[in-house]
C-alpha cells in the first residue's frame, strides 16, 4: 500500500502539482526513510580465507513435500492428537489412573 501511495504522490503531487498528494507523499516517504534507517544489517555466519585450489559450495536443501502433502500430514497429526485425548479421558473415567498418567 505504501508503494502505491509513493508512486501516486510522485505522479500526482510532484508532476501534477496537487498539494494534497505532495503532503501525503512527504508523509509516506518519511515512513519509508525511517524503515530504511531501522533495517537490519546482514549477519556474517561463517568466514574463512580460501587458499589456492580451494572452493566453496553453497547448497540449499528444499523440502520435498508440497503444500497439499503438508496439509494432509498436519490433518492426520491433528486427528491422532484428538484420538489420544479421547483415550486419556476414557481412561480417567474408567479409573485407570496409571494408564492416564503414562499417556
Amino acid at each position: 500500500m505504501l508503494a502505491y501511495l509513493r508512486a501516486r504522490a510522485l505522479s500526482k503531487g510532484l508532476l501534477g502539482g496537487r498539494r494534497f498528494w505532495i503532503g501525503l507523499g512527504f508523509v509516506v516517504w518519511t515512513i519509508r526513510f525511517f524503515q530504511w534507517l531501522g533495517r537490519r544489517e546482514t549477519e556474517v555466519v561463517y568466514r574463512e580465507t580460501l587458499g589456492a585450489g580451494h572452493s566453496v559450495t553453497v547448497s540449499h536443501s528444499t523440502d520435498t513435500e508440497n503444500r497439499r502433502q503438508r496439509r494432509k500430514a498436519d490433518k492426520q497429526a491433528k486427528v491422532g492428537r484428538r484420538q489420544a485425548k479421547v483415550e486419556r479421558r476414557a481412561a480417567t473415567r474408567r479409573g485407570d489412573g496409571a494408564s492416564a498418567e503414562a499417556a
